[in-house]
């Protein structure tokens, strides 16, 4: 019996990350897994193609788990969070060659209306190319909070063959996020 509940123990952990509350910005606190660290500069330009930079990046210790966080200006108002959530949908749709819905939806997050989207992501390799890597194919878990007049984004990304692994712990982290005050 004892080996029995060792045995589930283990797989149990295995399923969840510790988590510890973090300040990731002045007036963002959120759950971030044990093990990560913030990207540096050089870590975010070689993963990511954007003009802005993030608010905060975190990735674990070989690189291809990434929780983020971004911010901008918006015309959405708080109350058009559903408005907005379709919107992001479609962008996702245009960002990718295949898109797997898993769950989205509208939910409150410590007494803020959030949307989000979970999804598995496909990108084929490009026909023309010299290389032939194959297709990237990626789970994320994406949350959109609107706050005055400033959208944030959270947003946890990893390989899908590491989606049975995350998903949990990706929906502890969003369902953790805590803002405080305005927004600058």
């Amino acid at each position: 019996m004892q080996v029995l509940f060792i045995a589930t123990q283990l797989i149990f952990a295995s399923f969840f990350q510790n988590l510890t509350d973090t300040q990731v910005t002045e007036n963002i606190t959120m759950p971030i897994p044990s093990g990560f660290r913030p990207m540096t500069d050089d870590e975010i330009v070689s993963k990511y193609f954007t003009t802005k930079k993030p608010l905060v990046l975190y990735t674990d210790e070989s690189l291809q788990v990434d929780l983020g966080v971004n911010q901008s200006v918006t015309q959405w108002a708080e109350k058009d969070v559903e408005i907005m959530a379709s919107f992001q949908k479609s962008n996702i749709y245009n960002l990718y060659d295949d898109v797997q819905v898993i769950s989205e939806g509208i939910k409150e997050v410590n007494g803020k209306q959030a949307a989000y989207m979970e999804f598995v992501s496909t990108i084929k390799p490009d026909e023309n190319s010299f290389r032939d890597d194959g297709s990237i194919v990626k789970y994320t878990y994406i949350q959109y909070i609107i706050v005055g007049r400033h959208a944030l984004v959270f947003n946890f990304t990893c390989p899908a063959a590491y989606k049975n692994e995350w998903q949990e712990t990706a929906k502890k982290i969003m369902d953790g996020v805590s803002i405080k005050g305005k927004i600058k």
